[in-house]
């Protein structure tokens, strides 16, 4: 019954429902329709407003147009003259019926003797009215000689009448009269005159163009139609005239074309230049024939003017010839600084111009300067000349000096070489002149520096007459004898001779005179040796090595030769080779030049060319440098630089240096460079990333077609303009910082916004790259993609990622409330059933009593594992602790914690013994005790039959950590494979039928695997649906310390009597929790004095001595944490250090660290177990 009246109320309400809404929408119909009407009432006033405004427009706009009107009704009465018409003819206006008077009267509008020809007009006016139909444009000339041009309108409404127009055109007429006599230039103009449209047709062409348009018509589909269109559409796109040379049978034109603005054609203006071409092209090849002569030389060559101007200069004085262009014209200093040449070198160059242009005579100086191969050295010369119209040039040229001075540099090495080899001789060695004086004498026969620069100048005679205290008698004469004998024979003379070394020892010394003549048979210098033969075998041991050392020095010199690349050959004036290197007898083994008999005419060529450069070196006694090509026998042409300089021999004949460089690939590198450019132009232009290039001004160089479709501007239009112009405001700023800062042009990727033609904005991200090049202007390379769809993506994913941790932070608040509300009665009904299970119970209260303790543990460990799992969803990670513990303990701990649920299934429990001497370990044993029970309690669970087995096996035992293997075995039902992909996720059980069978929150294994992975390790699992499943995972833990002072952790006793007389403070606010506590420590005797709020707990603490004090977190005025800063900060050190316990619901890790850190001893969590505070009391007072 009950099932039918609500489903009768339910109806009615529909009923009443649908009733309202029909109501509803008829009363809105009927305010539409009233809205409606007064808007129609408003549209009418509205419109009659209109029309009388668009009357009087229309009137104003009648009687101040420029044309004359008169409106003559069907009845031939003149209802309408504008002021226009009254003026035209300079009649007196007369108002009409349009002011309210009566219709105009004809006399009033008599215009015949206003024309030239009055009878004329009359006659054509009645031709007019008699034939009823409109006539535009007929023309009649005034008396006055001005032009009227009339419009007779037979009106098409009925009874309108006529409407006769007159409009002055004498200005027109006058124009065209002006166009006529213009229009005879162009066709007297002796020069071709063409006028085409955008698709290239003529569309007018003066008499002096007939051999043109007979050209376009024999070459219709040929090259000069196409680049006539060329030039009309490109004159099209561009305001600015263009201006081409094109060759027309023989004859050379230049075209000049210009766009008629506003209209789609365009002008053609040519003049025959035939003749001017040709004069400049017979200067042209007269300029190009001197000055590839002097391109050519292997000297740089350069002309001034007075002013010191570049007026020529050739590749070798600067080989780019862009720069060559840029220097014509400018002065020397200006080169200079250009090209960053140093100060002095500009100021040395204008010294010595000006000087050759004061004093007018070579001036020449030398120049270093930084080569590309390190320092150049140039031998430079002004020479000044007067050119043929009377103007002072200079000539300037230059020499590389380089390699003389190389030579030079390397001949003073030689003689610094040669000079320390004889410094460091261990022979004496002395140089004498004609005369017998000293020129150079070596350390080794005098060791005295000193006496050695003393000595120079001087004879024997008078350097003994200096050191006669340190020299035999006789020995200076005794020397002078055998210099003379020595000059006498021209042979060499040896002599003994006994000295004293700086040792005062005597030395037997080997004496040598060996004289040296010039080419005219005269002494030039006499060098003498002294050896001592005491030491024979070590001198000639060092002679032999010199004589190596200078065969090593060829054999290393010609080595260098030989592994050159370059082809280095000698040939000799009767064209025999007599030098070569292993490069040039390699080319040879593979030459087809030198096979000349058949060989192909390319070839035959190659060789007439090496012969006529050699002859040209020959004749012209200078060097020459070209390009020429080599053909191997395998047909592959090779690309050579041939340098060949004349080598002057003594008898005046010329031989000829060749040295030759392979620059094959060079040459190909060239071309692979230009290919490799076109295919960057190609990437760019194709490219759909966003390129461009600007100044470092910001000013935009270039912009690649993917810019222009996204901003929809023409490239045109965005080169030239500032970047500021093209970015919303908003980036000005930054965009100042970026070109003004120290370091403007970072080469990290940024993302800038730019605003499209539609006004659409869109968000860039992009990298800039400087280039800076020596001689060009730097500039900067920009790259970008449009990266919007990814920003706008990204701020959404961020918005949610905020609502998420948002919500994640509002659920982990939910739950710490959540835990701490239901914590704090569940310590009261755990509490007060432990109390009650100290009384005398009957059997079946017991069991009710049991039963009820199962179920407030059961709803204890789903709330911690709950509280778990809130913590891993909101990745805040346990806080691991590191401490020593016996792995033994840990696993009996595990399997004894358990034991009772094993024994009331009647399962077999195994838990297998480790090593006896397995050594203690560091880490978290109550993580891992956590671990294994939840492990060990899902294999109890779904085991009905057979065993539990625990075990932990040692992988490796290293000396530093052990590397373990956990694992819990259990025979029960096993997992299939399908549900073991799903079996570590939160919530999740084999089946629903497995959650209905056998209880649970799915949440264990998903904080087992946590807890494992964050101690390092990883959860696995094998099973066998119906056998059974085996869970598993590896740690490392490292040894812990041996010291004296490790001991195994105190196993709690069944009873805490040592607790007896302690005087303790309770601080709880919760009576029910207040009573279980002070029931539980009295029981052991312990004095507890409760209070209900943290200002009475400070008081009481203040007043009264206490071993320690339990004080809940939360309380009605002072929390247990404030209480315990206070106590902590007290003045009295006892009572400032006394131990204190924080009781607490709140479960987090994150609050127990805090309350520690505020200075609690310890923390118990609600609900707590009556051993787990009398042993922490006992820990804390330290009581035996």
């Amino acid at each position: 019954m009950s099932a039918v009246t609500t489903i009768s109320a339910a109806k009615w309400a529909e009923l009443v429902a649908s009733e309202r809404a029909g109501r509803e929408q008829a009363e809105a119909a009927l305010a539409a329709a009233h809205a409606e009407m007064a808007a129609l009432r408003q549209e009418v006033a509205a419109s009659d407003g209109r029309a009388r405004q668009h009357y009087t427009q229309l009137t104003a706009l009648v009687h101040n147009l420029r044309v004359g009107f008169v409106l003559v009704d069907q009845a031939g009465q003149i209802q309408y003259v504008n002021q226009y018409f009254w003026d035209l003819f300079g009649l007196p206006p007369m108002a009409g019926p349009a002011e309210g008077h009566a219709p105009i009267s004809p006399a009033a509008v008599y215009i015949d003797n206003a024309f030239r020809d009055p009878a004329a007009f009359q006659a054509r006016a009645l031709e007019l009215h008699a034939a009823g139909q409109t006539v535009l444009q007929e023309e009649f000339v005034l008396a006055n000689g001005r032009v009227i041009e009339l419009d007779y309108l037979v009106l098409d409404t009925v009874g309108a009448g006529r409407l006769i127009c007159y409009r002055d055109v004498t200005e027109r007429h006058q124009r065209d009269a002006e166009i006529r006599t213009l229009s005879y230039i162009p066709q007297q103009n002796p020069n071709p005159t063409l006028r085409l449209n955008a698709a290239g047709e003529v569309l007018y062409a003066n008499p002096a163009a007939a051999p043109l348009l007979h050209a376009l018509a024999v070459d219709a589909r040929g090259d000069l139609p196409a680049r006539l269109l060329a030039l009309v559409q490109a004159a099209l796109r561009t305001p600015e005239q263009q201006q081409q040379e094109l060759a027309v049978d023989g004859q050379h034109y230049l075209f000049t074309v210009g766009a008629v603005p506003g209209q789609a054609y365009v002008t053609l203006y040519l003049t025959n230049i035939t003749a001017r071409q040709q004069a400049e092209q017979r200067l042209a090849e007269q300029r190009a024939f001197y000055e590839s002569l002097l391109e050519q030389v292997p000297s740089a060559v350069a002309v001034f003017d007075a002013e010191h101007r570049y007026l020529f200069l050739n590749p070798v004085l600067e080989p780019d010839a862009a720069t060559r262009a840029w220097m014509v014209g400018k002065t020397s200093n200006e080169t200079c600084a250009y090209r960053k040449r140093p100060e002095g070198v500009a100021q040395r160059r204008s010294a010595a111009f000006a000087e050759a242009v004061r004093e007018q005579r070579d001036v020449s100086w030398e120049e270093t300067r930084e080569g590309p191969h390190g320092p150049q050295h140039w031998l430079l010369r002004y020479r000044p000349v007067v050119a043929a119209n009377g103007a002072q040039l200079v000539l300037c040229s230059g020499v590389d000096i380089t390699e003389r001075k190389m030579a030079e540099e390397k001949v003073a090495q030689q003689q610094e070489f040669y000079e320390s080899v004889l410094n460091l001789l261990p022979v004496d060695v002395a140089v004498f002149d004609a005369q017998h004086r000293f020129l150079f004498v070596n350390p080794s026969a005098v060791p005295d520096a000193a006496v050695r620069q003393q000595i120079t100048g001087l004879t024997s005679t008078e350097y003994f007459a200096v050191h006669q205290d340190k020299r035999p008698a006789g020995l200076a004469e005794q020397r002078e004898q055998y210099f003379e004998l020595a000059t006498r024979t021209r042979n060499d003379v040896t002599w003994e001779e006994m000295r004293i070394d700086h040792n005062q020892r005597p030395q037997l010394m080997l004496r040598y005179f060996r004289p040296v003549y010039d080419a005219s048979g005269a002494l030039q210098l006499m060098v003498g040796t002294g050896i001592d033969i005491t030491a024979r075998y070590t001198a000639e041991k060092l002679q032999h090595e010199v004589q190596e050392m200078l065969q090593v020095q060829q054999t290393f010199v010609r080595q260098i030769l030989n592994t050159l690349p370059n082809v280095l050959y000698m040939v000799d004036p009767d064209n025999s080779i007599s030098f070569t290197n292993h490069a040039y007898d390699a080319m040879v083994a593979h030459y087809q030049n030198w096979q000349a008999v058949g060989a192909p005419a390319a070839v035959l060529e190659e060789v007439q060319q090496v012969w006529e450069m050699n002859e040209l070196v020959r004749k012209t006694h200078q060097a020459q440098t070209r390009e020429l090509p080599f053909t191997l026998d395998t047909g592959e042409v090779m690309q050579f630089q041939v340098y060949k300089r004349p080598m002057q021999r003594p008898d005046g004949q010329v031989a000829i240096l060749t040295v030759s460089t392979d620059i094959t690939d060079i040459k190909h590198a060239r071309q692979a460079l230009e290919r490799r450019e076109k295919q960057y132009h190609d990437l760019v232009y194709y490219s759909q990333a966003l390129i461009c290039t600007h100044d470092l001004q910001g000013t935009l160089l270039s912009v690649n077609p993917a810019i222009e479709r996204l901003l929809g501007i023409p490239a045109a239009q965005l080169v030239g303009k500032n970047l500021s112009e093209t970015l919303p405001p908003k980036h000005r700023a930054a965009l100042k910082a970026y070109f003004e800062g120290e370091n403007p042009l970072k080469t990290e990727d940024q993302i800038i916004t730019v605003q499209t033609r539609e006004g659409e904005l869109r968000y860039l991200r992009y990298y800039t790259y400087q280039v800076a090049q020596e001689g060009h202007a730097p500039y900067v390379l920009a790259s970008g993609y449009d990266v919007t769809p990814g920003i706008l993506a990204e701020r959404a994913l961020r918005l949610a990622k905020q609502e998420a941790e948002e919500n994640a932070l509002a659920k982990e608040a939910f739950l710490a409330r959540m835990s701490h509300e239901i914590r704090t009665p569940l310590n009261g009904v755990l509490g007060m059933a432990g109390l009650l299970q100290k009384t005398s119970l009957t059997s079946p209260q017991r069991e009710y009593l049991t039963t009820m303790q199962h179920a407030g543990q059961h709803l204890l460990a789903l709330l911690n594992d709950v509280l778990d799992m809130a913590k891993i969803t909101t990745h805040h990670h346990h806080v691991l602790n590191h401490a020593p513990f016996d792995l033994g303990v840990a696993l009996h701990g595990a399997g004894q914690t358990v034991a009772a649920l094993v024994a009331q299934k009647r399962l077999a429990l195994t838990v297998e013994p480790l090593p006896a001497a397995m050594p203690r370990v560091l880490g978290d044993a109550y993580r891992l005790h956590q671990v294994l029970l939840n492990l060990l309690s899902n294999a109890i669970k779904f085991t009905d039959h057979g065993h539990v087995r625990l075990g932990a096996d040692v992988l490796q035992d290293a000396p530093q950590a052990l590397t373990l293997r956990f694992w819990v075995e259990d025979t029960g039902i096993g997992i299939s494979p399908e549900e073991q992909v799903h079996i570590f996720e939160a919530f999740a059980q084999a089946s629903a039928d497995t959650s209905l069978r056998y209880g649970g929150t799915g949440l264990g294994l998903t904080i087992s695997r946590q807890l494992v992975e964050q101690m390092g390790g990883t959860l696995q699992l094998s099973s066998v649906p119906g056998q059974g499943t085996t869970f598993s995972f590896q740690l490392v833990l490292p040894r812990a310390p041996d010291t004296a002072g490790d001991h195994a952790p105190a196993v709690p006793t069944a009873g805490f009597d040592a607790l007896q007389g302690l005087r303790m403070l309770l601080a709880e606010d919760n009576l029910v929790n207040q009573r279980i506590a002070v029931a539980v420590l009295e029981y052991w005797g312990v004095h507890v004095h409760a209070v209900d709020n943290g200002s009475d707990a400070l008081a009481q603490l203040q007043e009264q001595a206490y071993d320690a004090a339990i004080l809940d977190i939360r309380m009605p005025g002072l929390s247990g944490v404030q209480v315990t800063t206070t106590i902590r900060q007290h003045p009295d050190a006892k009572l400032a250090n006394i131990p204190i316990i924080a009781l607490t619901a709140n479960a987090f890790e994150a609050d127990r660290a805090a309350y520690l850190a505020a200075g609690m001893n310890a923390c118990l969590t609600k609900p707590y177990d009556e051993a787990a505070l009398c042993q922490l009391l006992l820990d804390l007072t330290a009581v035996k």
